[in-house]
């Protein structure tokens, strides 16, 4: 994050850890149960490159992190924290985006 807000890096694809972990564990339950995952849960399928098979799967959207919404992203998601961004030098890029 520190490279996006002092410009080094114009962005970095985010998607949240705890909806996908949420996804990955049910989806689990169901396949461990030998159930069908329910078609709110399914939204697309990844292929198993050992039996090339298709596996039902939970996929996220993607959004691109710039430094304009590193607070609303990664910071609201408390993926990081803004202390461990906001250090030394890429502490007047923080106050210039509104990072606290």
């Amino acid at each position: 994050m520190q490279n996006v807000i002092s410009g080094y890096q114009c962005g970095t694809v985010y998607k949240p850890i705890y909806l996908e972990a949420q996804a990955a564990a049910a989806l689990a339950l169901y396949l461990r149960a030998g159930k069908t995952p329910p078609k709110g849960l399914v939204n697309g399928s990844t292929t198993d490159t050992q039996s090339n098979t298709k596996v039902p799967s939970s996929l996220l959207t993607p959004q691109w992190v710039t430094p304009t919404n590193v607070e609303s992203t990664v910071v609201k998601d408390q993926f990081v924290t803004a202390a461990q961004i906001c250090t030394g030098a890429f502490a007047a890029d923080c106050t210039k985006y509104g990072i606290k």
